[in-house]
């Protein structure tokens, strides 16, 4: 009997214990350009405390970068890569209509804007 109590005890104290996960976000991304196309590629980023993780699909594997070296500003925030950078903005267009994410891909080497991207933003609970 003590037993049984004992376990009872334990399982409700560790029911009782809820642990709680930090927010990030999961972005989806398509390249305006492809919008309309049946076979358009969605590109995934994860964006958290502490890192930026991009989908990358020519390694068919998640790539992370830590948070400090992104350039992070108040409605913007860029990954910069060697031969490119990946700019997210959050677009307010009219005062009664929800935010727009946007990312660009700036080519350094070329000195031009590649692609623009229409993004999905949803909030995930990080482990």
């Amino acid at each position: 009997m003590k037993y049984i109590l004992r376990v009872s005890f334990y399982l409700l104290i560790f029911s009782l214990n809820k642990s709680f996960a930090d927010q990030g976000v999961n972005i989806s991304c398509v390249n305006m350009k492809n919008l309309l196309d049946k076979d358009y590629i969605i590109y995934k980023y994860k964006f958290d405390v502490t890192t930026f993780q991009y989908f990358d699909h020519d390694k068919n594997l998640y790539v992370e970068v830590p948070n400090k070296d992104l350039i992070i500003k108040k409605d913007f925030f860029a990954a910069r890569f060697p031969e490119y950078e990946l700019g997210f903005q959050i677009n307010e267009f009219e005062e009664n209509k929800d935010p727009i994410m946007s990312m660009s891909k700036y080519d350094y080497i070329n000195d031009k804007f590649l692609d623009h991207y229409l993004c999905d933003v949803k909030i995930a609970q990080i482990n």
